[in-house]
């Protein structure tokens, strides 16, 4: 029987992926660089054990940022249950 090795997003992939994120970011028009700036400090917020329900560290940044975009939304409109 064939098993299939699942390797679980970890905090040193986050990591690695804002990093690589911040990079290109310097790059980006100034009204860009700032959102994108806001971008990876919500990333840079998981770093706990939510992170093995993934095994795409990019499915988890995607997964993460829009959350976090919808408590900000929430907060904006009067909304939020923390």
């Amino acid at each position: 029987m064939y098993l299939e090795l699942i390797r679980l997003v970890t905090a040193t992939d986050m990591k690695r992926l804002t990093e690589r994120w911040s990079r290109i970011i310097r790059n980006l028009n100034s009204n860009d660089f700032k959102d994108g700036i806001e971008l990876v400090r919500l990333l840079e917020k998981r770093k706990g054990p939510e992170l093995a329900y993934f095994d795409d560290p990019l499915e988890a940044a995607i997964v993460f940022t829009t959350i976090e975009v919808l408590k900000s939304r929430k907060k904006e409109r009067g909304h939020f249950d923390p």
